[in-house]
């Protein structure tokens, strides 16, 4: 079990034990937080030649190809799914930049308590 020193300065720092780690839960938090960005559907498509699919996918694209209809349906089957788990993987982050937010607070709820 990792145990939390409280430390109000250490000889030549004006910057406590706890100061340091809650910096870097910080920094952490806001690397989270960019990936969570990035992980916007819309978002990959910026400043690349191929935009998020708007509607349905129109068999007509594939001319005369049997199975157009088909292979229409499983490409936006393919987007949903990609939707669907970008969704997810930015609740996920979420969750994490939170439980990081919260743990920051706790260790400065617990610096002040100590009279630090």
């Amino acid at each position: 079990m990792l145990g939390v020193r409280l430390i109000h300065n250490r000889p030549g720092s004006s910057m406590g034990f706890v100061d340091v780690h809650v910096q870097a839960i910080e920094e952490c938090r806001q690397e989270v937080l960019k990936v969570r960005n990035m992980l916007d559907f819309n978002d990959a498509f910026v400043d690349g030649k191929t935009t998020p699919p708007k509607d349905s996918t129109s068999a007509g694209i594939f001319g005369e190809l049997e199975g157009a209809s088909d292979l229409a349906t499983k490409i936006d089957d393919v987007w949903g799914k990609v939707k669907t788990e970008l969704g997810w993987a930015q609740s996920c982050m979420k969750d994490v930049e939170g439980a990081l937010g919260t743990v920051a607070s706790n260790f400065r709820t617990g610096e002040r308590a100590s009279g630090a």
